[in-house]
């Protein structure tokens, strides 16, 4: 494998908008900052948590500029460049390689979907060619894409015909392809772990790295599960996946995505709303929100406040 693998946490960020909802990119430094201060591994940017769906072009060129000066060697920057716009994505790809960052990720194309492992790769070809330098992520998440091919297939097919091509961002729930995938070629390719609330099965599979939007605030909680898997502590790793569980079963409550921003407000960090159609918070919704993770601790687990 020409590209090194990624060990530990990658956040997947949010993109900081104003509260007029234009995007706020002088907020960009403190993101950085704050994962780099908790030991996190990288960011993958503009992705689901991102929003990346609902950015326009510039907006993406704006944000990927922004970040480039933070893609280093022990911190490293994958951008999500889309998935149903192939034109717009080789424009994306050619912008990540002038600014040196380190990856590029794509969905299967989520509007009119692949029916096959050929037809999505030859979707990614012509992408992937146009930053030859970027470790090339498929970003697997058919809860959202609707695109469930068998990613063994994929690695096979994507790994001959795309010389670039570093791994997966594996979000879904199938814990044997995703061991079989690490698992394929000698564990040729970086096959990324991508639930938060359940890191510890992902970790009990083989995974070595995630990458997960919650670990933007609760940074903190998620090095102390690596940490005690890592010592054969499984009880104490058990115990603290739960309080990850605990925390995402909020999200339903409290506007689903939109609650991930919220929580990075109420930690310091005020990266606006998320656009619609996700639900918008109100003051009140903020307040029942801080009630509910001081009653579940979680503030002792977060990143420390400004």
């Amino acid at each position: 494998m020409k590209f090194e693998k990624i060990k530990g946490l990658v956040a997947a960020t949010f993109t900081p908008f104003d509260h007029n909802g234009q995007l706020n990119t002088s907020l960009v430094p403190e993101q950085a900052k704050s994962l780099l201060d908790n030991q996190i591994s990288g960011a993958f940017i503009a992705g689901t948590t991102g929003e990346g769906a609902a950015l326009t072009l510039e907006e993406k060129f704006d944000l990927f500029e922004v970040w480039a000066p933070f893609s280093k060697k022990d911190f490293k920057i994958l951008a999500m460049l889309g998935g149903t716009n192939q034109k717009e994505a080789i424009q994306l790809a050619e912008k990540a390689d002038q600014l040196g960052l380190y990856g590029i990720a794509l969905t299967a194309p989520y509007y009119l979907r692949p029916n096959s492992v050929q037809q999505l790769v030859d979707y990614f070809e012509p992408i992937a060619a146009a930053a030859p330098d970027q470790a090339f992520y498929f970003y697997h998440i058919p809860l959202l894409s609707k695109v469930e091919l068998p990613m063994l297939d994929f690695l096979k097919v994507a790994g001959y015909r795309i010389p670039n091509f570093a791994g997966i961002k594996y979000t879904h729930n199938d814990l044997m392809e995703f061991n079989r995938c690490l698992r394929y070629e000698g564990g040729k390719y970086d096959i990324l772990w991508g639930w938060d609330e359940t890191m510890l099965a992902g970790l009990a599979m083989g995974a070595k790295g995630a990458v997960g939007s919650t670990y933007n605030y609760a940074a903190p909680l998620y090095q102390s599960i690596l940490n005690a898997f890592d010592q054969k502590d499984i009880e104490s790793a058990k115990f603290l996946q739960e309080k990850s569980i605990d925390l995402i079963s909020l999200f339903g409550k409290y506007g689903g995505a939109a609650c991930g921003k919220a929580i990075m407000k109420l930690c310091g960090m005020d990266c606006g709303q998320f656009r619609l159609p996700v639900k918008q918070l109100s003051d009140d919704d903020y307040s029942k929100l801080q009630s509910e993770l001081e009653v579940m601790d979680f503030f002792k687990y977060s990143i420390k406040s400004r």
